[in-house]
């Protein structure tokens, strides 16, 4: 969570000077934590080394810290205006959309929408496990999180896809995309049993992300369509939380540059990845 009190210090440090420079409010630009002095330890006990008066005002502040991520994390581009000749775009994702990725694994996937969209100040990229896990089993962990930060982008680890609409910043924003690439439970047999943990892993996920999805919004899935995998019935799961599956289109891993898919328990191997989809879901009241 060191990210989000960098975030909360961009903010700050905009509202200190408002009155001795002319600052472009549209966007907010999240620096690197480190670069702040940030201490972090576990969600939820953050240290922040700041000026004492800056720590009362963080503390007291969140309301107002949620609404301006919301208002400010990205300036949307109209139609016809000139801004609307440099949105870039990579696969369905384009610079002026919302992203928040969950359960990434090195980080690779987040790295490379973060290349490929230029300065992605609305990409927020988050893991279930925690830092000192990641450094330990994935080489290129380190180098795909600069690429994210360096640009404007956000890490945040011990992110559950199960809870997350709980966190108390993370579950207050909107978003255009949200995206879990290829769940998993943990459970590598092939049983009814096993099936069902990571049936209840996608039904929860899903249950949280629609309720932070703008009304326009999307949730993707991107799941292994062979096999056991497709007893998983991906589209029924949504169906049941009450979505709409937009469209099911084939996933092309050679169309983003730099992607690895990487186990989430441990190991720096990459596993095979095809057949798969992409199950694109959004809100069901949409239709009427």
């Amino acid at each position: 969570m060191g990210q989000v009190i960098s975030q909360i210090w961009g903010i700050l440090q905009d509202d200190d000077n408002n009155h001795n420079h002319n600052h472009n409010h549209n966007q907010v630009v999240f620096p690197n934590a480190d670069a702040l002095h940030v201490s972090v330890s576990k969600p939820g006990n953050i240290v922040p080394r700041l000026p004492c008066h800056m720590v009362h005002r963080v503390r007291s502040m969140n309301e107002e810290v949620v609404a301006k991520i919301n208002k400010n994390v990205i300036n949307k581009v109209g139609f016809g205006s000139k801004e609307a000749l440099l949105i870039k775009k990579i696969g369905p994702y384009t610079s002026n959309q919302k992203l928040l990725l969950v359960g990434e694994g090195d980080f690779s996937f987040s790295a490379c929408l973060a290349v490929a969209l230029g300065s992605p100040s609305n990409i927020l990229a988050t893991s279930l496990n925690s830092f000192g896990f990641l450094i330990k089993n994935y080489n290129m962990f380190l180098s795909n999180k600069m690429k994210i930060e360096s640009r404007g982008g956000v890490v945040i680890h011990e992110i559950n896809a199960r809870t997350m609409v709980k966190d108390p910043l993370l579950g207050r924003v909107k978003f255009d995309r949200i995206i879990f690439n290829f769940p998993h439970a943990g459970s590598f047999g092939l049983t009814d049993a096993d099936m069902r943990k990571h049936k209840n892993l996608v039904t929860e996920f899903l249950r949280n992300a629609k309720k932070m999805i703008n009304e326009d919004g999307e949730i993707h899935i991107r799941h292994k369509c062979n096999g056991f995998f497709l007893k998983w019935d991906i589209s029924k799961l949504g169906y049941d939380q009450g979505l709409i599956l937009i469209q099911e289109m084939k996933f092309d891993q050679t169309k983003y540059p730099g992607y690895h898919t990487k186990y989430g328990f441990g190991g720096d191997k990459d596993f095979e990845c095809n057949p798969c989809k992409t199950y694109k879901f959004g809100l069901l009241y949409k239709c009427y």
